[in-house]
């Protein structure tokens, strides 16, 4: 077994009951859907959310099966079930990921980070022509306004000490050969992840966690310990689906939701999937229009297996509001 394996092992382990093969896919890969939104939630499966965005159906189902023939779990038409409670370490060994409150701004910020680098780099050894090591347009764009935002040549020196201190302590208080060896600058070409991994003598799954983990622990710490690498964090609104971003939009402009699902041509059920989405992406974003928060702190004093359980405690809130609820409470919008 590598570490994917370990990783699918916990998410299934973190469920109650069986859970079809399509739903823990969506949560591995981060498929915003409602259900997988809310019950993430509910079960506190959130860091586990999404880490693997790029695995394909074909790969997944692959290791399932292979985890079933070695007698770690069961498929059936039911769903998948563990056999056994094994001690599962995939949390402990990898403490700070954090995919559902990262899941689609990791990448665009390596990408950024790494131009960033090369360009701070190349000032350094006075390189001024060079291929970018990013070929995105949109990371290319996002470091040039950077650049212009933070650079000029009387700030040059001075931004570039900043930002390599930065980069220092947090490559000190991580394992910075996962990272060091992917920079570019002057005449050095950065290596690819699969190189890295070669030369580390690690897996390339076991290589891809621990680069994953060194990153979110970047991004919890960012606001007060690394101001500068902070700015070139990916706005939270990319973390949601490109349909809730619009309901997002008319939100903010008070649009009833009447209206919302009439001028979208949408269910207002999908409408409220979309809120449940964004409530679980913006911190900023409030509830309490919804749900007060006497009722929040009530649920979250208690441990659920389902809505149901929580719809019979609280009859008069219906599944929405539950879900709002359960969002607040996960996401630590209860106010002291």
């Amino acid at each position: 077994m590598d570490e994917l394996d370990n990783y699918l092992l916990a998410v299934i382990a973190t469920f109650p009951l069986k859970r079809k093969s399509a739903f823990l896919f969506a949560v591995v890969t981060g498929k915003r859907t409602g259900q997988a939104v809310q019950d993430s939630h509910l079960f506190d499966a959130t860091p586990l959310f999404g880490c693997v965005p790029m695995l394909k159906q074909t790969n997944f189902d692959a290791r399932l099966e292979r985890l079933r023939t070695k007698g770690l779990l069961t498929i059936t038409e039911d769903g998948v079930e563990l056999l056994e409670e094994a001690e599962i370490s995939f949390r402990t060994r990898f403490p700070y990921i954090d995919g559902f409150a990262y899941q689609n701004r990791t990448n665009a910020f390596f990408e950024r980070l790494l131009l960033v680098i090369q360009v701070l780099s190349n000032f350094k050894h006075d390189v001024k022509h060079y291929l970018p090591i990013v070929r995105d347009d949109v990371a290319q764009l996002a470091v040039k306004h950077w650049l212009v935002e933070h650079l000029t040549e009387s700030t040059k020196e001075a931004v570039r000490g900043r930002f390599y201190l930065e980069l220092e302590q947090w490559l000190r208080e991580m394992d910075g050969a996962l990272y060091v060896p992917r920079f570019s600058g002057g005449n050095y070409i950065g290596k690819t992840a699969l190189q890295v991994a070669e030369e580390l003598g690690c897996t390339p799954w076991e290589y891809y966690f621990e680069w994953l983990n060194g990153l979110h622990y970047l991004f919890a710490k960012m606001t007060q310990n690394f101001p500068l690498l902070d700015t070139l964090m990916p706005n939270v609104v990319q973390g949601l689906t490109s349909s809730a971003r619009k309901t997002w939009q008319l939100t903010k402009q008070g649009v009833s939701f009447e209206k919302m699902a009439a001028k979208r041509n949408l269910k207002e059920s999908t409408i409220q999937d979309h809120i449940v989405e964004i409530a679980a992406t913006i911190p900023e974003f409030s509830v309490y229009s919804w749900v007060d928060r006497a009722t929040i702190t009530a649920i979250s004093d208690r441990q659920w297996h389902s809505l149901k359980d929580i719809k019979q405690a609280f009859p008069t809130l219906d599944y929405f509001q539950i879900r709002l609820a359960l969002i607040a409470k996960r996401s630590d919008m209860i106010c002291s």
